[in-house]
């Protein structure tokens, strides 16, 4: 029996292990670097000089007077796929800046941490208003699945008018807690993007959308974290799963971001 309960011991520890030892690679899965086929690359540094990179994507006509969605994509994804979501959200009369992330796309060399992801999309919204005149009072933050802790984090900052997030999780904590209940998860995950403790905090309109059937992050993280936003709505995608808001229920998406993102704060 001893012998027994000391193997078991030693699993756990070594699970524990390898859970610290992999798990940026697991939450930052980045795909293999492709180029976007469309837009405008503008690059600076951040305030603490990790380079930025974003794709500026402005409406075919009167760009200066359009809303900006600036969009924070989710951890499976990166700039060339936010092209070719642009020219949906430009049909609706919005620019699009998408922001790339440290260890992705043209990114690929940087190390991604919650840390660096929010330093760099930081730099973007400033690239935003330094470089193409937009001031936070017309600038939207739409963050998808990983995207949604970074753009909480800009509008705790102040970044933006109003902040859709679309499937979002509670915390990166919460979720691995649940999919890892025997194990300390809460204890060892280092980047945490822990939206429930920033909401509090944002003050502007948020619009959460989320799909009933999400298999990846439970509609409940959605519900929940509507309710803790001070000025928090819900919009339900029904049978929508994680990854097909964009394409089986576009339009869905599109009507729940019709109603919000044009709206006066």
């Amino acid at each position: 029996m001893l012998r027994v309960a000391r193997a078991l011991a030693i699993a756990y520890v070594a699970a524990a292990l390898m859970l610290v030892a992999l798990q940026r690679r697991i939450l930052f899965p980045a795909p293999p670097p492709r180029a976007p086929a469309a837009g405008t690359v503008l690059e600076g540094r951040s305030a603490a000089g990790r380079r930025v990179v974003a794709l500026w994507s402005p409406r075919a006509q009167s760009p200066s007077e359009a809303i900006t969605v600036a969009y924070l994509h989710g951890n499976g994804m990166q700039l060339a796929d936010c092209a070719e979501l642009a020219p949906a959200l430009n049909a609706e009369g919005w620019n699009v800046l998408s922001v790339e992330y440290p260890g992705y796309g043209p990114l690929a060399a940087d190390a991604p941490s919650e840390e660096a992801i929010v330093d760099v999309a930081d730099g973007a919204m400033a690239l935003l208003r330094t470089r193409l005149a937009v001031p936070p009072a017309r600038t939207v933050l739409l963050g998808q699945s990983l995207g949604t802790g970074v753009a909480t984090a800009l509008a705790a900052r102040g970044a933006a008018a109003r902040v859709v997030l679309m499937s979002p999780f509670r915390s990166v904590p919460a979720v691995a807690a649940a999919m890892l209940p025997w194990l300390p998860v809460r204890f060892l995950v280092r980047d945490r993007f822990d939206s429930e403790a920033l909401a509090p905090s944002v003050t502007v309109p948020v619009r959460v959308i989320h799909g009933t059937a999400d298999e990846v992050i439970p509609f409940s993280h959605g519900a929940h974290l509507a309710t803790v936003f001070p000025r928090g709505e819900l919009v339900r995608i029904e049978g929508g799963h994680h990854n097909d808001l964009w394409d089986a229920h576009l339009h869905e998406t599109l009507i729940a971001l019709r109603g919000f993102v044009s709206r006066d704060p």
